[in-house]
């Protein structure tokens, strides 16, 4: 068994970036880090205990006054690194007073070790002047603070205050403990594909569909956090790329193709969460405009079933499909699928939702197994997603 890394103790605070901190607790306790998370009573609002506790293998602690340990915040205090992610102002405030009204605060007052705080809040809060000089203070005091990413807010505002993606926090944690990203997909290799195809009607036109790339893009940084190396194939995506991860831009659905058959033979495993074209233009498109017309007649003809061919070919190594199905029978449909393309896994979504999947941040799905073994996993982020369609992919790997 891998031995535990550093023991790190994490603070949640009520902010409501602090529904990021499952996944950033996952990936922490998924490096082999021992984690410990203190959560306090406002956070509740956003996340709960039992998801926490979860991710990270060990109880929440909260309470202060805990009777069955009166000294809970020495022992905690005794971690290689302290983390505050989520940090409200109120939080940054009290550390900057020295205040220990809570478990969180007084364990960061005993602790000797490194500490770094995200701040996450309304970017008119992070820009008064009362939240910068708290946050001047502390780091004078040797605390890292990092500053709050630019962006929507939860609000519906546009500014600083939003925090970082868990995966961008995980990798500044493991360069300030000196450790290389390691975990349970170390060694393997995964070439995932992301996107939706094109395929031209003319010069300026195209044939294409709502995908964002959203879910294969989260599937590859999480493989890629869990100690894969990873090959992404993207699809016309215009998304964040992350340092690690080598990114091959394609078009077409024959595009895809050739960059799969070029990769596909060193990899342990092929997840194509791409949505491709089911139809292209017949014959040869013009290389102008087509001319504005009251109406235009097009010929289409089907493009190549990709995840079929790859699952009728000899290639080793597993292989997952995605399922995009509405109606009647459609999850029936989405197992039709998983045994005629001879797929290992394939990941059903519900496209009848407008709350879900095509170019949301969040989804639900059913990710359906050889063995007759689904899992379903309710609405939650795409991030969460990807983790649990990894759970998988670790335990038959």
């Amino acid at each position: 068994m891998t031995q535990p890394g550093h023991k790190i103790v994490m603070g949640v605070t009520g902010s409501i970036a602090a529904t990021k901190s499952v996944e950033l607790a996952r990936l922490l306790a998924g490096a082999c880090h021992d984690l410990h998370i203190i959560q306090t009573e406002a956070s509740r609002h956003f996340v709960g205990e039992a998801a926490l506790a979860a991710a990270s293998g060990h109880p929440v602690a909260s309470d202060l006054f805990d009777s069955s340990d009166t000294f809970a915040h020495l022992e905690l205090a005794r971690a290689d690194l302290l983390v505050v992610a989520p940090a409200t102002a109120n939080t940054i405030a009290k550390m900057a007073a020295g205040m220990a009204d809570n478990l969180l605060l007084a364990t960061y007052l005993a602790a000797e070790c490194p500490a770094i705080i995200y701040p996450a809040m309304n970017h008119r809060m992070w820009n008064h002047a009362a939240v910068r000089e708290n946050v001047r203070l502390l780091g004078q005091r040797g605390v890292t603070v990092v500053p709050p990413e630019t962006g929507e807010l939860a609000c519906g505002e546009t500014g600083a205050g939003r925090l970082p993606e868990p995966a961008a926090i995980f990798c500044r944690i493991q360069e300030l403990l000196g450790e290389k990203i390691t975990g349970d997909l170390a060694g393997m290799r995964l070439l995932v594909t992301a996107g939706a195809t094109r395929e031209p009607i003319d010069a300026v036109r195209f044939i294409s569909n709502r995908s964002s790339g959203k879910m294969g893009f989260a599937i590859a940084e999480a493989a890629y956090m869990r100690g894969a190396a990873v090959i992404l194939i993207a699809a016309n995506c215009s998304l964040p790329r992350r340092p690690g991860i080598r990114y091959v831009d394609v078009s077409t659905a024959a595009g895809l193709m050739a960059a799969l058959e070029s990769d596909i033979d060193n990899c342990d495993v092929l997840i194509m969460a791409a949505a491709v074209s089911d139809y292209m233009v017949s014959g040869k498109q013009t290389m102008g405009k087509l001319e504005r017309k009251s109406k235009i007649n097009l010929q289409l003809e089907k493009t190549d079933d990709i995840v079929s061919r790859l699952g009728m070919n000899n290639t080793s190594g597993l292989k997952v499909g995605f399922a995009a199905e509405y109606g009647r029978d459609k999850l029936e449909r989405a197992r039709q699928k998983l045994r005629q393309k001879k797929l290992d896994m394939i990941v059903f979504n519900d496209i009848s939702r407008s709350d879900i999947g095509f170019e949301s941040d969040e989804n639900e799905i059913t990710i359906l197994t050889g063995s007759g073994r689904d899992v379903f996993v309710g609405k939650t982020s795409k991030a969460e997603c990807a983790h649990r369609i990894l759970d998988l992919v670790a335990a038959k790997g």
